[in-house]
């Protein structure tokens, strides 16, 4: 096939399409995967548990959730290659982060399945949509978000086209044979996990069934495709598959009772099956279309093979951008990671797709995301096999668990807490950190940066514990069930994957305000301490006063060059602050059992975490965001994109490995010839090769962004890059959008 030829919708993908479109939920449903029909009264989960009363928690979860889908009515849609629908929306139903969720007080029967889980996870179910918050410190959501989601990860998909249901459910059994009796609690989990696999076979099942029955209405070719998908779905219910048409009906199933979360490296296991015919083109854009309704949070592309480190693009790596380019939305979230043999039409392709608006796909570096593995012990081969997962996390496809996130902590706020004396001064000083002193009476840089340092070691112990009693609370859940399943060696381990049961379980703590941080502290050395040009007295007033009567002194602190300009002495003390705090967090281990390593990929939370920060000493006003990559604070960079790049390069980012996204952004308008894409493309994977890790896009001008917060009706199509993932800039809230806009510079 011609590789670079534009794919258009018609024919079976332009109905599916059509009436996908009518049916398509907003973004945000979308992105949390509630894209089913409504509430059909049905109460699987109910139902299953008081079936079985005398069987433990973990059986009458597997029978809930596979009751959950049986119960399900089929949704087949003329045209489409691959049946299988998401779960209609019910008040109680099964999550990948947070295990059973739901309306607990909305009945009796509720109320007492609630009452079955376990006493740790009874205390705290409700309050996992928030921060969890230890009593003898309480600092709230401004500080730190531990343990609060900690859920993605990407099963096997090589293990199942290797194995299928049928052969998984055999290796389930060979293992339960093995294990002593006595152990009850591996025998237990081996059960479930028979039970889920089983279910899955019985689902496959009940669509050829429903397919068979509505062949004998449907008319002409229909009914024809009917009875194919009726058969394919009953040779995948067992055994392996042997075509794309197989192995696409399979992948489809478990990447809908996985949740439908992160599909990884979509063009690798998909390539044995594919033969380059025009069906195949339309068989894999059916699957892109339902990874597009149902919200999978990533689709990885491109890189290198595992097994020699050659370059693993093929004809789907650019079926699929031609797919999304076609479609030109916010889902689905698609990476494609860069190496230096990466070839040059991927890369044109790439950044034409932005230069028509597109913030996707992410790029992601293979030259530093396998070295930081390696760096964290991770084999070169399983190194080379990275998908990037989420919004922009990391980890090896179907053998790990990063925690993704563990936890987010919000170094910005912690600089403020140091400043003053352990006390956070908006929330009537209450002590938080150690009593080391304010700002006043630190007589050096060094005293200032000892006591930021012991600060941060002393709230990261305390931080780490919360992230962990995260974990604690999904194990008592059984929180990743389904994901055990088709994760390697949690079948071999007799372990559900929280519990350490994948091969790799390192942590992932989302860090916010390094940026802001290093500016400040480089001001505070450069004005009060080293040239003497502000007091420490004068400083701390100007801060409790958000600079409100000391404009000169906030114009000093200003013209400080700060991180994200090319500038060497601003870069260094932004990569001392993350380094410090990446290796203290370093020295934990996750409830795993491996250590935790730094991330940055804040979505919106650099903006509503800097909304609880004050004034601070790069100039900052209280309550400005702080930005929501491992880039510059929003506004800072004002010397071009390239020194922008150097600046996020000279970051220790071997130890972000939980994945450190930096936004770019190319306006559209600078993206309109040959030359110019040329161009962006050879920045972007110089700033890969140099050091970056991930690259997310924004291609708004900045005049079409203000146009749109005036006149929306005019911007309906207007994508932006927020952190993590894109979103329609019409959709954005106000808060967001001007977040957006101030990365052009202030």
């Amino acid at each position: 096939m011609n590789r670079l030829q534009k794919f258009t919708f018609e024919g079976r993908n332009a109905l599916v399409r059509e009436q996908i479109l009518k049916r398509l939920k907003s973004r945000d449903e979308r992105e949390d995967t509630f894209t089913g029909p409504d509430d059909d009264g049905k109460e699987p989960f109910l139902d299953a548990f008081e079936r079985y009363p005398d069987e433990p928690y973990i059986i009458c979860l597997a029978h809930g959730i596979v009751e959950s889908w049986l119960v399900s009515d089929p949704i087949i849609t003329e045209g489409e290659y691959f049946v299988g629908f998401t779960r209609p929306n019910r008040p109680i139903y099964d999550h990948f982060s947070k295990g059973l969720r739901g309306g607990w007080e909305r009945s009796e029967r509720a109320a007492k399945l609630k009452e079955r889980m376990l006493p740790l996870d009874r205390d705290y179910i409700d309050r996992m949509g928030g921060p969890l918050m230890g009593n003898a410190y309480g600092p709230a959501f401004a500080l730190w978000f531990p343990g609060a989601f900690q859920g993605h990860t990407v099963p096997s998909y090589n293990k199942l086209m290797k194995l299928g249901i049928g052969g998984t459910i055999e290796q389930i059994g060979y293992y339960d044979s093995i294990t002593p009796a006595c152990n009850t609690k591996k025998k237990d989990f081996y059960r479930a996990c028979r039970i889920i696999m089983e279910g899955f076979s019985a689902w496959f099942k009940k669509y050829a069934d429903a397919c068979e029955e509505l062949s004998k209405t449907a008319e002409g070719e229909w009914a024809d495709q009917l009875l194919e998908i009726a058969e394919n779905c009953r040779r995948v219910s067992w055994d392996a598959p042997t075509n794309l048409r197989e192995a696409g009906q399979l992948m489809w199933g478990y990447a809908l009772w996985d949740c439908v979360d992160c599909v990884g490296r979509f063009d690798q296991y998909m390539y044995p099956f594919w033969t380059g015919s025009d069906e195949d083109r339309q068989m894999i854009a059916d699957l892109i279309m339902k990874v597009w309704e149902h919200g999978s949070h990533n689709v990885v592309l491109g890189g290198v093979k595992p097994e020699d480190g050659t370059d693993a693009s093929n004809d789907i790596t650019y079926l699929v951008i031609q797919i999304i380019r076609a479609n030109h939305d916010v889902h689905p979230r698609v990476a494609v990671r860069i190496h230096e043999d990466t070839p040059e039409d991927l890369l044109d392709l790439i950044v034409e797709t932005w230069s028509e608006g597109m913030s996707d796909p992410t790029v992601a570096s293979d030259k530093q995301i396998i070295a930081g593995l390696m760096g964290y012990g991770v084999p070169l081969e399983d190194a080379r096999d990275y998908t990037i997962l989420g919004c922009q996390e990391i980890e090896i496809p179907g053998k790990s668990n990063f925690g993704c996130e563990d936890g987010t902590f919000n170094l910005a706020k912690l600089l403020e807490i140091t400043l003053n004396n352990g006390q956070n001064p908006m929330d009537n000083y209450s002590q938080i950190g150690l009593k080391l002193g304010n700002l006043t009476d630190f007589k050096t840089f060094d005293q200032l940066w000892n006591a930021w340092t012991s600060q941060v070691e002393y709230l990261t112990r305390y931080f780490v514990e919360l992230c962990n009693f995260g974990v604690d609370i999904r194990i008592a859940n059984v929180a990743k069930l389904i994901k055990s399943c088709m994760t390697e060696a949690c079948i071999e381990r007799g372990l559900q994957l929280d519990e350490g049961g994948a091969i790799y379980n390192y942590g992932c703590v989302e860090t916010a305000g390094h940026g802001t941080v290093g500016d400040s502290l480089y001001a505070i050395k450069k004005l009060v301490y080293d040239e003497k040009k502000i007091t420490p007295h004068e400083l701390d007033a100007a801060l409790k006063a958000n600079f409100e009567g000391y404009e000169e002194i906030r114009a000093m602190l200003r013209a400080v060059p700060k991180y994200g300009n090319g500038h060497e002495e601003a870069d260094a003390m932004a990569a001392r602050v993350l380094e410090h705090f990446w290796r203290e967090i370093g020295k934990y281990t996750t409830r795993r059992g491996q250590p935790f390593t730094g991330a940055c990929s804040l979505l919106e939370g650099g903006t509503e975490m800097g909304m609880d920060v004050g004034a601070l000493p790069d100039g900052r006003f209280a309550g400005e965001p702080l930005g929501n990559s491992v880039g510059p604070r929003t506004g800072s960079d004002t010397n071009g994109v390239t020194n922008m790049l150097i600046s996020v390069a000279r970051m220790p980012l071997h130890l972000g490995m939980g994945g450190s996204g930096c936004n770019v952004l190319f306006p559209r308008e600078l993206l309109q010839t040959v030359e110019s894409r040329k161009k962006a493309a050879g920045l972007i994977k110089t700033f890969m090769m140099m050091g970056g890790q991930l690259a997310q896009i924004t291609t708004a001008s900045l005049e079409d962004m203000k146009d749109a917060q005036v006149h929306p009706e005019d911007h309906g199509n207007l994508i932006v890059r927020v952190g993590g993932f894109s979103k329609k800039f019409v959709d954005c809230e106000k808060s967001t959008q001007d977040e957006v806009i101030k990365r052009y510079g202030e």
